[in-house]
C-alpha cells in the first residue's frame, strides 16, 4: 500500500522504527531491504542524522546553530575533543566538522609548552644577557660554554624513507639498546675534545672531566683570559667553588631553566640530526658517529656563526624582558 501512494523506503522506514518502535528484523521485511542497511539507517538515526537526506552527492546543511555548538564544544575542552566526538553529537561528518573548524580559524597543533618565568627569574635572565655583551660582548668571544647531553642508540634511526610503493625498506636492526653520554664545551676560538661516557654524570667524574680537559682550554686561550660556562644541573652546583677555587678557572653562572642562553644547545640540535643520518646500530658505530660529527660542527669556521649568533639572542631576551628566545 505504501508503494501505491509512493512512500519511500526511507521514510516508511522512519515510522516503522521511530513510530512503531519495530525491531530491524521485521522492518527489513516489510521494506524489502537487507539487514545490513537496516542496521546502518538505525545507527544513523541515533546519532541524529536525516538517512533521507544521507547519500552520495548530497550535502547536509549545516547549520549557523550547528557551527555555534562545535565550536563552544571546542572551547570548553580543547584538549580532549575530537573530530569524531564532535561529528558524533551534531550529527555530521568528521570531515564537515574539520571545514567548520577550519573556517573558523582553529588548527589542531602542539599545546604551547614553553617556560613561564618569574619576574626574579627574568630579571637575572636579563641581567646575565647585558653582562655577556657588554664591552661589545667580549665574553661572548672568551666563553667556554659546555654541557652534556645523553644519546640513545633505538631513538637515532628515522621511522620514514624514501621508498618504491611496490617496496617496503625495513629498518635496521639494533640488538641492544645503548645509551651514552657526552660532554663538551665550545667557544669562538675552537672547542674541547668530546668526553663520552655511560651511566650519567657524578661529581667524581665531573671533576675529572674538568681537569683533563683543563689544559685545552689554556690552549685556545694562551693569554690565560677566559670564563666557563656550566648550568644549573645538581652536579655543577655542587662543584661551583672546586672550579673557581682549585681549578682557578674564571666561571659565569647561566641562569637557572635557561637553555635557551646556552648556545651549545644549537650545536646539540645539529649533533642528533647528523647521527639520525648515520643511523648507527651499535656502539662502536654511535661512538664514531659523535666523535665525527663533533669534529666537523666545532670547525672553528662553522663555530663564529654559532657565536655570531649570540649577540642577537641575547637582545632578543633583554627586548623580551627575559622571556624564553626561541
Amino acid at each position: 500500500m505504501s508503494d501505491q501512494y509512493g512512500i519511500d523506503a526511507k521514510t516508511r522506514f522512519l515510522v516503522l522504527h521511530l513510530d512503531a518502535h519495530m525491531s530491524g528484523a521485521d522492518i527489513s521485511r516489510i521494506i524489502r531491504k537487507t539487514k545490513q542497511t537496516v542496521s546502518k539507517w538505525v545507527k544513523l538515526t541515533k546519532q541524529g542524522r536525516d538517512i533521507r537526506t544521507e547519500g552520495k552527492g548530497r550535502r547536509r546543511t549545516i547549520t549557523e546553530e550547528t557551527e555555534n555548538k562545535v565550536i563552544q564544544m571546542v572551547k570548553e575542552n580543547p584538549e580532549k575533543v575530537t573530530l569524531k566526538k564532535l561529528a558524533a553529537s551534531v550529527g555530521h561528518a568528521q570531515s564537515a566538522i574539520g571545514k567548520i573548524l577550519a573556517k573558523r580559524g582553529f588548527k589542531f597543533k602542539p599545546l604551547d609548552q614553553s617556560r613561564i618565568y618569574e619576574e626574579e627569574e627574568r630579571a637575572i635572565r636579563v641581567d646575565f644577557c647585558k653582562k655577556m655583551l657588554d664591552e661589545d660582548g667580549k665574553l661572548i668571544y672568551r666563553t667556554f660554554f659546555s654541557d652534556e647531553m645523553g644519546m640513545e642508540l633505538n631513538k637515532t634511526h628515522k621511522k620514514k624513507a624514501w621508498q618504491i610503493s611496490t617496496e617496503k625498506l625495513r629498518k635496521k636492526n639494533i640488538l641492544a639498546n645503548i645509551k651514552l653520554d657526552c660532554w663538551g664545551a665550545i667557544s669562538a676560538q675552537g672547542a674541547t675534545s668530546l668526553e663520552i661516557y655511560k651511566k650519567g654524570t657524578n661529581g667524581k667524574l665531573y671533576r675529572r672531566i674538568i681537569e683533563s680537559h683543563k689544559t685545552e682550554f689554556e690552549a685556545l686561550y694562551p693569554d690565560g683570559e677566559f670564563y666557563f660556562i656550566q648550568d644549573y644541573h645538581p652536579v655543577h652546583r655542587m662543584n661551583e667553588d672546586w672550579i673557581v677555587q682549585e681549578q682557578k678557572i674564571r666561571l659565569i653562572k647561566l641562569p637557572r631553566r635557561s637553555p635557551d642562553l646556552n648556545i651549545i644547545e644549537v650545536l646539540w640540535v645539529a649533533m642528533k640530526k647528523k647521527i639520525a643520518t648515520d643511523g648507527p646500530t651499535s656502539e662502536k658505530e654511535l661512538r664514531e658517529s659523535l666523535l665525527r660529527n663533533w669534529e666537523i660542527l666545532t670547525k672553528p669556521e662553522r663555530l663564529q656563526a654559532f657565536f655570531e649568533s649570540l649577540h642577537s639572542r641575547y637582545l632578543v631576551c633583554i627586548a623580551k624582558d627575559g622571556q624564553r628566545v626561541i
